[in-house]
């Protein structure tokens, strides 16, 4: 009876311990390993938007400042499922503008988010984690940058953050490669995998069309002064050819608004709908649909290009809370009205152009108000170019 009780207890201590490791694995499994980002300095910048803003923090941040502050940790299915429904809570309180108060105060009021959307996009790999990343980092943290002088020698996260643009904007895992920002830049794409260069053509923060290109090097971007826009959109490339070739699954992120639509719950959206087209080499491509990311497969050489017609329509967002007023957004860019008047009404139907101000350095979108004054044109400006929060504006 002994000798059976002792085989009993040791093939309940197998079954246990058989257990225990089944668990232990499947917890290893479920971990999630997030997307590496690409260092900092493997991104050269051309892109005048983000260059001003890099410039600005190199005056401010430390020499050590060159990565992304906030690294991503791994975290299990149930971790992560249950930060991506804090973060969905928070976005049901986001203002147009991506902060979180109707005011930008502090730093406070857009790190945590920015940083939150980050790193969940980065381990989830859904494009709308980036879609609220690129408006908080267009919009309030852009007027940190212009406004908030007392804040330049007392924040180096926020000095971090603009020095890191391109590691948010890139960032791969094996074969795959993650564009979740199009920002005019060289890239030098290095893992245990691939190692490329690619060159990245665009005008953000407003799109237009993009491309990118597989290269040799880090060759520059140089610019034509022929026309008032091409110092920022057109381009000239100098390359030479190379035998090498190596296969890359891009994924490209297609920002909600270039479908018209608006990610954040409280707002609505109303603009015309055009199609996002795909071209390799010349060649219109279907690409397959990920998570909001256009995936392209293949094997790619120097000289080897995919561009991206990318409608930026202007979009009437209207606020649920507040119906009856109305706020212009064209990519991730919330606009302001100029006009100080109190009694301004917007005509929403009506055209809304947009052209480029040498002054603002920014595109600037024109349309129709009345006033106690009549009908007259109203410029609406970046919400980061001025200080005064005229957002939303009575619409007929």
């Amino acid at each position: 009876m002994k000798k059976n009780a002792v085989k009993v207890r040791k093939r309940l201590l197998l079954v246990f311990l058989s257990l225990f490791l089944s668990i232990g694995a499947t917890a290893q499994q479920s971990l999630v390993s997030p997307l590496r980002m690409i260092e900092a300095d493997s991104v050269e910048l051309y892109d005048f938007f983000w260059c001003d803003a890099a410039r600005w923090a190199d005056t401010v941040a430390c020499d050590s400042v060159r990565a992304w502050p906030w690294q991503p940790a791994k975290l299990d299915s149930v971790q992560l499922t249950a930060r991506v429904a804090e973060w969905e809570g928070r976005l049901r309180t986001m203002r147009l503008q991506g902060t979180m108060t109707d005011t930008l105060r502090s730093v406070n009021d857009v790190l945590p988010m920015l940083c939150e959307s980050v790193e969940l996009g980065l381990q989830t790999r859904e494009a709308r984690f980036f879609d609220v990343a690129e408006r908080i980092l267009a919009n309030p943290v852009m007027r940190m940058k212009n406004f908030y002088e007392s804040w330049k020698t007392g924040h180096s996260e926020l000095a971090g953050v603009l020095r890191s643009v391109g590691s948010v904007a890139y960032a791969t895992q094996a074969h795959d490669v993650y564009i979740n920002m199009f920002v005019r830049s060289n890239v030098h794409v290095v893992n245990d995998d691939i190692d490329f260069y690619m060159q990245v053509f665009n005008g953000s923060p407003w799109y237009n069309d993009t491309s990118i290109r597989i290269t040799k090097d880090m060759n520059p971007i140089e610019a034509t002064a022929d026309t008032v826009l091409s110092h920022y959109q057109r381009l000239i490339v100098r390359e030479e050819a190379a035998p090498d070739s190596v296969d890359i699954n891009f994924h490209i992120r297609i920002p909600s608004w270039a479908n018209s639509q608006n990610m954040l719950p409280r707002y609505t959206v109303r603009a015309k709908r055009q199609p996002v087209i795909f071209y390799v080499n010349g060649s219109v491509v279907m690409p397959q649909m990920e998570k909001g990311y256009a995936v392209i497969r293949g094997r790619w050489a120097v000289h080897d290009l995919i561009t991206i017609k990318m409608p930026t329509p202007i979009l009437r967002v209207s606020d649920r809370e507040t119906p009856g007023m109305v706020a212009l957004q064209r990519g991730p860019i919330v606009y302001n009205s100029t006009s100080m008047l109190s009694d301004i009404v917007f005509d929403a139907a009506s055209p809304v152009r947009h052209y480029f101000d040498r002054d603002v350095n920014a595109i600037v979108l024109q349309g129709n108000i009345e006033s106690r004054y009549g009908k007259v044109k109203n410029d609406f400006v970046p919400y980061y170019g001025i200080l005064h929060d005229r957002i939303f504006v009575q619409a007929k």
